[in-house]
């Protein structure tokens, strides 16, 4: 509904108002500029002291409780992961009508524009943490279309560490603090990297360069996930997103990394603000790979598992659109802490596929939000789908609740007095399955000793150049010093099945820390202990 766009509209920039009268100055401007209120509205003196007697504050300042009360309440609970960021606000342009593939309608007719916004961040690490740091980059977008919004929860990199939602917790656990000292712990890095062969591949982007671009600009970003598209005849494809830079792509090496989070730890943040406030524009082309069922059900790769890419020679790159960010956010706290973003959100058109992953993240993520900022997050300016001009939920109540609540509709279903009905035409296409429900990997790799590093070994062989080689061995050998010898040995054995040269390139700058010798990674490699994935990811002999 209309009313719905304009509420939104209003509350973005009513309550941004600052208050000043342009072009009124000195003693003028002071009579005619309006007067600070309380949070009602109520016009407020002298705020610089308490209401006292003889330095005995009393309890009837109602002034100075609502500012304290205030105060102690500001901060809403920080992002579990994906906690240090910024964002902007844009549009998408549709360059190449996407019709015949998807019936999404921000993807149907050339040159229409799609309003956005988008956040960039550092996935583990906290919101007050050097935004330069070694980390995966976040880098979500939320798309305001008229069948609602739209979002696209992605990385820096195009896999993820783990393909089984079971180990998404771990994951993250071991890239965090020593629960016992609040340290970095390396140790803890590198014995999950060490234990979960299925990260190997996005182990290898993590400790390159790629794991420390220059800022949110220079960094292509993915949707990760293989995700469904489905045409108004009912017919889909499979589909993965690219965001490639048209600043180009650069990052840090580790030292210049280094040097950056101690000169400037915004300096990502910072980079995208003065931009845009100086009236530039960040860019990025948008594309996609198209998989058939057919394709899919033979391909050499599991197309739904996370840990895998889509070789660009099996499947090109479509460039079909262009996300542009133009405007800042007026407040961060409204506009990009309390932004909420979900990979479940999908709109007509648009559906998931059997990636377990990303089946388990449509559910978590939203979870986290409403953990995080509450049921009625739809609310907010940023994530209200404004666009829509409808929100006919039967979703009510909850705290803060303030649209129509639904207004005179039956709070149930079904019935027979409500206008609002249900529409078979949005039910997603049915998908036969087939199997028994047990607790065993649904990767089609799995059971392949070599599988999960295959695509790591092209990366490092074919993709790297020598400097990017030189510069992973050296990112890798200085916190690998930091660790235990079996720790280090372990991860060596796994960088040895992606390729000999590898384990030696680290262990040549490793000196006689360990006086681990490439035999002994050897060994390892041929005798074990080995990992049992079957059982829990246990070590065997």
């Amino acid at each position: 509904m209309e009313a719905l766009k304009d509420k939104a509209k209003g509350m973005m920039e009513a309550f941004s108002r600052s208050g000043d009268v342009e072009g009124v100055t000195g003693s003028v401007q002071h009579a005619l500029r309006p007067p600070m209120t309380n949070n009602f509205g109520i016009p407020t003196g002298d705020i610089s002291h308490s209401l006292n007697v003889g330095g005995n504050v009393l309890a009837c300042d109602v002034m100075l409780m609502e500012k304290q009360q205030m105060f102690n309440r500001s901060k809403i609970v920080e992002r579990m992961v994906h906690p240090c960021g910024s964002g902007a606000f844009g549009y998408f342009e549709l360059t190449q009508d996407m019709s015949a593939y998807t019936k999404a309608k921000l993807f149907n007719g050339v040159g229409k524009r799609t309003p956005i916004f988008t956040r960039f961040s550092t996935v583990t690490f906290g919101k007050e943490y050097p935004d330069s740091g070694r980390n995966p980059r976040g880098f979500a977008t939320k798309f305001y279309t008229e069948e609602g919004n739209y979002d696209i929860v992605g990385l820096n990199f195009p896999v993820f560490f783990v393909r089984d939602p079971a180990l998404g917790p771990d994951n993250i656990h071991a890239l965090q603090r020593n629960p016992k000292n609040f340290l970095l712990d390396y140790d803890s890095w590198f014995d999950w990297m060490s234990m979960t062969p299925e990260s190997m591949h996005c182990n290898t982007m993590f400790w390159s360069d790629r794991g420390t671009p220059v800022g949110w600009r220079f960094m292509p970003g993915f949707g990760i996930h293989t995700f469904k598209w489905v045409n108004a005849a009912g017919e889909h494809v499979y589909v993965k997103y690219h965001f490639i830079s048209e600043q180009g792509v650069k990052n840090f090496t580790w030292p210049e990394a280094i040097q950056m989070c101690g000169r400037d730890p915004d300096f990502a943040k910072r980079d995208l603000w003065e931009l845009i406030e100086g009236g530039g524009e960040a860019t990025w082309q948008f594309a996609i790979q198209l998989m058939t069922e057919e394709q899919a059900m033979t391909y050499k790769w599991d197309p739904f598992d996370v840990t895998k890419v889509w070789s660009k020679a099996d499947f090109p790159l479509m460039k079909i659109g262009r996300l542009v960010l133009n405007k800042n956010p007026e407040n961060y706290h409204r506009d990009v802490e309390q932004a909420a973003f979900s990979p479940g959100s999908l709109v007509p058109g648009i559906e998931p596929s059997p990636d377990p992953l990303l089946q388990f993240r449509m559910f978590f993520y939203r979870d986290t939000q409403l953990y995080r900022i509450g049921p009625n997050m739809h609310q907010i300016p940023v994530n209200c789908p404004y666009m829509a001009g409808k929100l006919n939920s039967m979703n009510r109540d909850g705290p803060m609740r303030c649209d129509d609540n639904g207004g005179t509709e039956p709070h149930y279903m079904p019935n027979s007095i409500g206008k609002i009905k249900p529409d078979d035409r949005y039910n997603w296409k049915p998908m036969p399955v087939s199997g028994v429900a047990q607790r065993a990997s649904a990767s089609l790799h799995e059971s392949d000793p070599d599988a999960d590093f295959a695509q790591a070994r092209t990366l490092f062989l074919e993709v790297m150049s020598e400097e990017d080689r030189q510069h992973l061995y050296m990112n890798i050998a200085d916190p690998l010093k930091l660790v235990k010898p079996a720790i280090a040995k372990r991860f060596l054995a796994q960088c040895y099945k992606v390729h000999p040269d590898y384990a030696n390139g680290i262990l040549a700058l490793i000196g006689d820390k360990h006086k681990i010798t490439l035999d002994e990674v050897e060994s390892v490699v041929k005798t074990g202990p080995q990992i049992d994935r079957a059982h829990g990811y246990l070590l065997t002999a």
